[in-house]
């Protein structure tokens, strides 16, 4: 019977974790089930995988080890061949879409961080823009129930990028989404998916500067059937409390948040806090705003720590510090049983043992022709990640349990107005006194006369409620031989307020091969 880890996100109220699933992983099990590669014989393939590989389609509700109904994925990794992406991308997209949700991100991070080699000069009228532009937004409609906007990231200008795109300030990435809004305004066929404005902003300045330049597109006043349906925050809208809760309420008072279904993505953070957080805000959203409000977010996160050669742990659930542990694992090609169980219980690790992970032997030639120097192979890793993600849902789910269960017993006893915030919660012995301070403020705040004042008033406490996108510093071995090309995505970007940006490009899973 599968285990459905998604039962809890409706039935609860949950603001819904999206895992942002790894192209590295999509790809290799896409085309071994369209038999396209010969990476993974018959004897690879782990003896406790009673549906072989299939099992490790987590959108497969009859025959994944793990289901989770939700995920996102990104047309900046896709086959924008609609037909050769049945192949290549055919975990995502040939999906059961009745029991499925699909958010696509529209490749944006990709594009503004001169990624894919584009004629910048060009923009408007140039061949590869208008392919580009183009083929992204046929591919989101196809396969996508929920799509982010083409954006050009307002970071796009800075050092580290200008070379590659030639953007010189955050106006003229600014003036550039709104083309590509227009673009896709212009060209979309309505109810084929619903498309989310994203918008973007470092602080209260530069995003009103931002809002107020995008919103008009998702005013059906304006655009009537085509305008946009939901909304995508990024930039230090995820991560940046205040900021957040700021643009929601300027979004509910400018009548923006209405709609019989309006998504609204928190881009690229799921620290285990801010899925509370979020779910906090979505419940006092429901109740005051619009019943018809879904709040998502997302983490690469369990991809990323396996090319790091990490694996999850339990996560720290103590009330003094929530958060995610992983623990390095080490090559061995020292296994004298081959039935010895993995380290680790679940879905997935039970159905492993140490030599389905450690299976490249002295001698062994690798992908390559050329002898294996780690006793891991292309597959070590996707069953690290597949692993990695049932514990990143599990630990969320968890924490959000936790919190409803505290939440409801002491709501009426916590008083905002008179916190005790130290190194030590003392509001709970299982959840942080954070999480639980936070929930009475957003009620408070969402009945709240003068809610900015409000936010004015409550911005150190804020600030500790601030979080941080994973960073990607890959460990991933140097002696490893890449496939695909380096690609950075925006879960890289540190999100916390006030500390300076610093965005690299990193070597992540989507460039294993060996």
């Amino acid at each position: 019977m599968v285990n459905d880890l998604s039962k809890n996100n409706i039935s609860s109220g949950y603001a819904i974790f999206l895992p942002a699933i790894s192209n590295f992983y999509v790809r290799k099990i896409s085309q071994h089930y369209a038999d396209k590669t010969d990476m993974f014989p018959p004897e690879r393939i782990p003896k406790g995988f009673e549906h072989g590989l299939d099992g490790l389609n987590i959108l497969d509700k009859d025959k994944g080890y793990v289901y989770y109904s939700h995920g996102l994925y990104s047309a900046g990794h896709a086959n924008l061949d609609l037909e050769g992406s049945k192949i290549d991308d055919g975990m995502v997209v040939n999906r059961n879409r009745e029991n499925t949700v699909l958010v696509g991100d529209s490749g944006g991070y990709q594009i503004g961080s001169g990624a894919w080699k584009l004629d910048w000069s060009n923009f408007e009228t140039g061949a590869d823009w208008q392919k580009t532009r183009c083929g992204i937004m046929t591919w989101l409609e196809e396969y996508c129930d929920y799509s982010m906007t083409l954006d050009i990231p307002m970071w796009g200008y800075l050092p580290q990028y200008r070379d590659r795109t030639g953007l010189k300030t955050p106006d003229e990435c600014l003036e550039k989404t709104i083309f590509n809004h227009k673009f896709f305004i212009d060209n979309r066929i309505p109810g084929k998916t619903k498309f989310l404005n994203t918008l973007h902003g470092a602080n209260w300045e530069t995003s009103e500067k931002w809002y107020e330049a995008v919103k008009q597109f998702n005013d059906p006043k304006v655009y009537g059937n085509r305008a946009f349906e939901g909304y995508a925050m990024a930039g230090d809208h995820a991560g940046d409390a205040e900021l957040l809760l700021r643009r929601l309420i300027r979004m509910r008072d400018d009548g923006l948040l209405a709609g019989d279904d309006v998504w609204i993505h928190v881009l690229g953070i799921s620290v285990l806090p801010w899925g509370c957080y979020l779910t906090a805000i979505q419940r006092q959203l429901r109740e005051h705003v619009n019943p018809n409000i879904t709040i998502s977010f997302d983490a690469a996160s369990p991809y990323i720590t396996a090319s790091k050669g990490l694996a999850y742990d339990y996560p720290d659930l103590s009330a003094n510090a929530w958060s995610y542990k992983t623990k390095k694992l080490n090559w061995r090609q020292d296994i004298s049983n081959d039935n010895q169980p993995w380290m680790y219980e679940g879905e997935i690790g039970s159905r492993l043992n140490m030599r389905d992970i450690n299976y490249m032997q002295p001698g062994m030639l690798n992908r390559n022709k050329k002898e294996a120097k780690s006793s891991w192979d292309s597959l070590s890793y996707i069953l690290i990640q597949a692993h990695n993600t049932e514990y990143h849902i599990r630990g969320m789910q968890d924490a959000l349990r936790r919190f409803d269960h505290e939440y409801e017993m002491l709501r009426d006893k916590i008083d905002i107005h008179n916190m005790s915030l130290g190194k030590t919660s003392v509001l709970s012995d299982v959840v942080p006194d954070t999480v639980l301070y936070f929930a009475k403020f957003v009620e408070e705040l969402f009945v709240s006369d003068n809610p900015m004042d409000m936010l004015s008033d409550f911005k150190a406490f804020l600030r500790k409620c601030e979080g941080s996108r994973v960073q990607n510093i890959s460990t991933t071995p140097d002696f490893m031989e890449f496939e695909e090309a380096n690609v950075k995505t925006e879960e890289f970007v540190d999100a916390v307020k006030g500390k300076k940006k610093e965005y690299s490009t990193p070597d992540t899973v989507s460039d294993l091969f060996a």
